[in-house]
């Protein structure tokens, strides 16, 4: 019965390698440019126009992790082939009837569940990469705007010239911005910074700069307030650090090195005690 199980999902997973390796060929082949228009530099605003609304979240949450198809489908392939090998496995090895079953449902969920939750991973390092260098960028543009350049003349030469000082993610998305405020409207070009990068800061910031275009209130005053909430929100993440690690120093304290202690102190006592008779 086991063995009629892992020949099933064995050839399962054949079947579903060799569906995936068409249907790449046929995205290839019949979906080139638009893939193209989605990932190019200068296509952002594509992201409004996608006509399924599975496939531009799908496409959406790509450009999140910064990641390409290509690259989503090689991380498919390889937990494909993980999970074939866990099944492979039990061929090689001899397991106990629920061993086996555990080790197929394993490899079941490793196939098709891994990307996924690769893919969500690689959302959260990207949008904690492109907070970490909020608060920089902000800084740079404020110094440009306190010498007198425009937000345009900011936001281009903080991305020539922070290669040095920021990460590529938050540099990528600077040029995508700068880009699609001069071939779209401003209001697109809020909208895709925004869904791109996913953070809650640059969404902040986005609803700010479109309140100052309403408004006429300077960006340079928003660009400050942003800064110095983004410094301060760091510092009470370090702050909330510490106070957990003095609660982790003392646990440790209790659970190994206070233990330890009496033990030296209470072994020998009780050896006296227990060497008196002799």
């Amino acid at each position: 019965m086991i063995e009629n199980i892992a020949y099933f999902f064995m050839v399962l997973s054949f079947v579903i390698f060799i569906s995936l390796g068409v249907w790449i060929v046929y995205v290839k082949v019949s979906h080139v440019k638009r893939l193209k228009n989605i990932f190019d530099l200068m296509q952002g605003g594509i992201l409004s126009t996608v006509q399924s609304k599975k496939k531009a979240d799908f496409e959406l949450k790509l450009v999140k992790a910064g990641i390409t198809r290509k690259e989503f489908y090689e991380i498919v392939f390889g937990s494909i082939i993980a999970g074939m090998s866990l099944i492979f496995l039990t061929f090689i090895i001899e397991f106990s009837s629920t061993m086996q079953i555990v080790i197929i449902v394993m490899a079941i969920g490793i196939a098709i569940f891994a990307p996924f939750l690769y893919l969500d991973e690689q959302i959260k390092a990207r949008i904690k990469r492109i907070d970490n260098d909020l608060a920089i960028f902000l800084d740079l543009l404020i110094i440009i705007l306190e010498g007198g350049g425009g937000l345009n003349n900011a936001i281009d030469r903080v991305t020539t010239d922070g290669e040095g000082v920021l990460g590529k993610d938050l540099l990528e998305e600077s040029r995508k911005f700068k880009n699609e405020m001069i071939a779209y409207s401003s209001e697109v070009a809020y909208h895709n910074l925004a869904a791109r990068t996913g953070s809650e800061a640059i969404s902040a910031i986005v609803g700010f700069m479109k309140l100052s275009e309403e408004t006429g209130i300077g960006v340079k005053s928003i660009f400050e307030n942003q800064a110095e909430d983004i410094k301060a929100a760091e510092i009470l993440a370090v702050e909330k650090k510490a106070a957990s690690m003095n609660i982790g120093i003392t646990l440790v304290m209790f659970v190994f090195i206070i233990p330890a202690v009496i033990a030296m102190i209470a072994f020998p006592v009780s050896s006296g005690s227990l060497m008196s008779g002799f």
